[in-house]
């Protein structure tokens, strides 16, 4: 699976020590270009500490393994594409409306430039009861 180079595809120089949520947060950033342009068997621990820049005991400290950063994504895009229907269904009772702002939560979800909506409709990994 191959996307387009962008900003998101480059390596973060290594640098000093952030605070353990900030520090999670650049993981699982890293992580998501690194799966959404590799897939989950081809992506490896190793890139994805590189373009962190950070070393792989690090990414260790905070995900076990390869599957557990996986399931952590997966579940952050889900949860941001349930939590945009919600906010969109709940913006006015018109129900003509609701449903247009449904669908546009929908494809603006689709249509981000993160592409993690392939984790949660692409992903290769669906033999994973976790992850189904």
């Amino acid at each position: 699976m191959s996307t387009p180079t962008s900003d998101v595809d480059e390596v973060r120089p290594r640098g000093g020590r952030l605070p353990r949520r900030e520090r999670r947060a650049q993981l699982l950033e890293s992580a998501l270009g690194v799966f959404v342009r590799q897939g989950y068997h081809a992506a490896a621990m190793d890139d994805i500490a590189e373009k962190a820049g950070v070393s792989k005991p690090v990414l260790y400290q905070h995900f076990p393994g390869k599957l557990d950063l996986y399931l952590a994504l997966l579940d952050t895009s889900c949860d941001a594409i349930i939590d945009n229907c919600r906010q969109a269904l709940l913006s006015t009772h018109d129900n003509k409306q609701r449903v247009g702002a449904a669908i546009a939560a929908f494809y603006d979800y689709v249509g981000s430039e993160t592409g993690a909506f392939r984790l949660v409709f692409e992903s290769d990994l669906t033999n994973e009861p976790a992850v189904r």
